[in-house]
């Protein structure tokens, strides 16, 4: 195969690793470094993975059962609660749209509720659909859908009542599992990477990981593809 396809070369890496080496474009030299914690999220379960000077400490990954998947029935479920006249054999359809095309992490649920209440007509947004049978056209209002979505994975018991330990606290036990010398490294990262390999929104959104171990200063930064 490489032979009919005249291959120059063949690298290959793990993806937690290629992540961190990605996030060297929007960093100054002296801050480059293969170790962080790596969160890879796809369609049904969702690794934090962390990394250590390019090595990936596999006795330390651990996986949480929510991802891209529960993001859009968590979606679907909240139009249908607000019976927007969405036709029933598209709502699931229209639940991955809206996600993919509206859906941010806010850095504080209450005031983005308040957001939305005080200035509606600035955060709501419109989806228009095809019915696929009538070929008729239909719009609904998009508003706490836009962040109520990725918020399952601060709040989980939001879509799944059996597993209610939020992302950031599953990161602060992955980094605690380490080995010591490398936690205070892991900690110190000032970024860290959820990487969703689901269907792309494109999406790039912030949320504080975890106020009671990480500084404020420590963003999550989110780059949606659910």
């Amino acid at each position: 195969m490489f032979e009919s396809f005249n291959v120059p070369g063949l690298y290959i890496a793990v993806q937690a690793v290629l992540a961190l080496a990605a996030s060297w474009t929007s960093r100054q030299v002296g801050e480059r470094t293969l170790t962080g914690t790596v969160i890879d999220s796809g369609d049904g379960v969702t690794h934090v993975i962390p990394v250590a000077e390019g090595y990936v400490i596999g006795s330390c990954i651990k996986h949480i059962p929510i991802a891209g998947r529960d993001i859009t029935y968590f979606t679907q479920q909240l139009l249908r609660e607000r019976e927007v006249g969405i036709p029933p054999e598209q709502s699931l359809e229209t639940a991955k749209a809206v996600k993919e095309r509206f859906s941010y992490v806010c850095p504080d649920l209450v005031k983005e509720f308040s957001k939305y209440d005080t200035d509606g007509t600035k955060w709501i947004k419109q989806y228009t659909g095809i019915n696929a049978i009538s070929k008729k056209e239909f719009t609904i209002d998009v508003g706490y859908e836009r962040f109520l979505g990725p918020e399952i994975f601060f709040h989980p018991e939001f879509a799944n009542p059996d597993f209610t330990q939020p992302i950031s606290e599953v990161v602060d036990e992955v980094i605690q599992n380490c080995p010591i010398d490398v936690r205070r490294p892991l900690y110190k990262v000032t970024e860290y990477y959820l990487l969703c390999t689901s269907t792309p929104s494109g999406h790039g959104v912030v949320h504080p990981c975890s106020q009671s171990f990480i500084s404020p200063k420590q963003l999550f930064l989110v780059t949606l593809y659910m």
